[in-house]
């Protein structure tokens, strides 16, 4: 529109002072139609402005049915059952709690939204994008339609996106094999749990309590970060720890015998009676297992 008016206003520039060259008859007649033009100017920019309002006023619907589709749970505050949500944001919405039963959500943007404590019975959650999603405490979600890889367990629902169960009690829980790649769980308590060969490929565990589990086989590779983690008297033995940050863990009356320890961040870690990889004792070695690690010819890079 801006460059449309500073268009017609040259023109009217250039027209304007050869209006004085003409004779009255001809001034008239430039008079006229320099009216007109300033008219068509006119008009111009009001169609111009009434399309900009059609687009603003388009674009608020859009802003408010997204809006209130991530409201939804404080409208009908816990029953959202039996809804046809396929395919709708809703991410960072809060939604504790909320009845999902029977709810299509396939192919929903839930990316960051607190589902703890919702009941998810039947729930189809295929394709739904779970990036950070809270799940902690979810109900029924073992008769959930899931995408292949994620999984249901003890109430706790596991994606291939990543969940974040920060600071959640999952202690003496038997989560053997789950798949927790790449998500958060700073100050999750694992202890006393039953972690056989659970993958954590690149997921957050700072602070994380592992204290007495069994992750015997576990998976900690590709980026597992695990500074400051506490696993005292955790069972480690062929543990994998491939390039993961062990930066401050405490490993005090840990068995990592046999375990993948390559190229792993080994920086202030808490050694205490500890069964080194090889099979012998870090206090028999002034306190640590960092020269008594193994090359593991069962393993291949990971």
């Amino acid at each position: 529109m801006v460059r449309i008016t500073a268009l017609m206003l040259t023109v009217l520039f250039v027209m304007l002072p050869l209006a004085g060259c003409l004779s009255n008859d001809e001034n008239e007649d430039v008079g006229s139609e320099d009216a007109n033009l300033l008219d068509a100017v006119a008009l111009l920019e009001e169609q111009i402005e009434h399309k900009d309002r059609q687009i603003e006023t388009l674009e608020g619907i859009q802003r408010d049915y997204e809006r209130d589709v991530a409201l939804m749970a404080d409208v009908f505050r816990t029953n959202l059952s039996g809804l046809n949500l396929s395919d709708v944001s809703l991410a960072h919405a809060i939604l504790r709690g909320v009845n999902f039963s029977h709810t299509n959500l396939s192919g929903a943007d839930l990316t960051g939204v607190d589902l703890q404590f919702a009941v998810l019975n039947h729930t189809d959650l295929r394709g739904a994008v779970l990036t950070g999603v809270k799940t902690a405490g979810v109900v029924g979600c073992e008769t959930s339609l899931l995408s292949s890889g994620d999984f249901c367990r003890h109430g706790v629902l596991l994606s291939t996106d990543g969940v974040d169960l920060s600071g959640v009690d999952l202690s003496g829980l038997d989560l053997s094999v789950m798949n927790f790649h790449d998500g958060t769980y700073v100050g999750t308590n694992f202890s006393q749990g039953v972690l056989y060969g659970a993958y954590f490929y690149g997921a957050n565990l700072e602070n994380a309590v592992f204290d007495g589990a069994n992750l015997n086989g576990a998976y900690f590779t590709s980026g597992g970060r695990l500074t400051n983690a506490s696993l005292v008297d955790a069972d480690l033995q062929y543990a994998h720890f491939f390039k993961a940050d062990l930066t401050g863990a405490n490993l005090t009356g840990a068995d990592l015998t046999d375990a993948d320890l390559r190229q792993a961040n080994l920086d202030n870690v808490i050694w205490g009676n500890t069964i080194c990889p090889d099979g012998t004792v870090s206090d028999d070695h002034g306190g640590t297992c960092e020269e008594n690690l193994i090359e593991p010819v069962q393993y291949s890079d990971e």
